[in-house]
């Protein structure tokens, strides 16, 4: 009986905590990242922390390490909420694989009025590495090793917005495997 009474007490006291707390949480919430901090050079845009839209798929549903694959459409696109703190303009490398059959999709990346496009040109194919090691396949990603290739320079707006990579045509069937970007102010 004893017992019956304090599952109760918990089970009221939960209750009470999802009307009072959960019920005011915005449950999409997002934050955004930051971008462009005056005081560091370089800034990462991880497949980890972006968002995939489409057909696009993360390599593993835990994020660390993973890799966005299966980009097959047009429509499909890459995101990221990101709060630019100081305008400025950026060096833009992408790291990327692509088998050779798949090379020369032009891709978009782009922020507010600003946009810098690209074409996949160079093949680059990486296994995925690490499972020689395991004695348990691990519930992680595996990893691969990543071509880098130089977008070009991005002017970006101080402000918040989102950043989107997305593929303007895709001449073979996919666009590429992606990992991440990474913006190097220029100036200063």
């Amino acid at each position: 009986m004893q017992l019956n009474i304090r599952i109760k007490a918990l089970s009221d006291s939960l209750d009470i905590w999802k009307q009072d707390v959960l019920s005011k949480m915005d449950t999409n919430f997002h934050r955004p990242f930051t971008l462009g901090d005056p005081a560091f050079s370089y800034t990462q845009m991880p497949a980890r922390d972006g968002r995939a839209h489409g057909s696009i798929k993360r390599s593993n549903r835990w994020p660390n390490c993973s890799f966005f694959e299966h980009w097959t459409s047009v429509q499909d696109s890459i995101t990221w909420k990101v709060n630019v703190l100081a305008e400025g303009d950026f060096e833009v490398s992408l790291y990327y694989t692509c088998p050779a059959e798949d090379i020369g999709s032009t891709i978009s990346l782009s922020f507010g009025d600003s946009e810098l496009r690209g074409r996949i040109n160079k093949a680059f194919s990486s296994p995925l590495r690490g499972m020689q090691h395991d004695l348990v396949k691990r519930k992680e990603s595996y990893v691969k090793i990543w071509k880098r290739k130089e977008l070009g320079t991005l002017h970006l707006d101080k402000g918040s917005g989102r950043l989107t990579l997305k593929a303007m045509d895709i001449p073979g069937s996919q666009v590429m495997d992606f990992r991440m970007l990474i913006f190097k102010r220029l100036g200063n």
